[in-house]
């Protein structure tokens, strides 16, 4: 089973969103794969945002139960590959030793994934569907 991983900034918004929409296209399509998320600069313990957690649950998808992570608290060695939202994300985890030969950017043909955090319900559906447009396109490579 191949272990995936999806890095943003506060693990509140993006990465969550990501991992559980992951979840979700893995099980559809019958794929065995295990996916988990973090933030660089997180408390881990806390809640995802609202409106993260409203909008998945819109496609079907349910990260109510999530809480943050701290990627420092994280084997990162363990992951066969990981997804940044933005070319600084991996940057980051390079600088942490991550394996860059493992770090994509996710969204890369735009830039990486826009942050939705402090915005409105539809600045995080906009998010929502470029993450699932984004993994459902690059799934079929895992």
């Amino acid at each position: 089973m191949k272990k995936i991983l999806f890095v943003c900034t506060g693990n509140t918004c993006r990465s969550p969103m990501a991992q559980g929409i992951c979840e979700k296209i893995a099980e559809d399509k019958g794929l065995l794969l295990k996916c988990d998320s973090a933030g660089l600069s997180t408390v881990s313990g806390q809640p995802v945002s609202d409106n993260a957690v409203l909008v998945c649950k819109e496609i079907g998808v349910d990260i109510s139960r999530y809480r943050t992570k701290n990627v420092r608290e994280l084997d990162l060695s363990e992951y066969d590959t990981i997804f940044t939202m933005s070319p600084r994300h991996k940057h980051a985890l390079i600088a942490l030793g991550a394996n860059p030969y493992k770090i994509w950017l996710l969204g890369a043909e735009t830039g990486g994934v826009s942050d939705p955090y402090g915005g409105d319900e539809d600045t995080y559906r906009r998010c929502r569907d470029e993450i699932y447009d984004s993994i459902n396109d690059s799934i079929i490579e895992l």
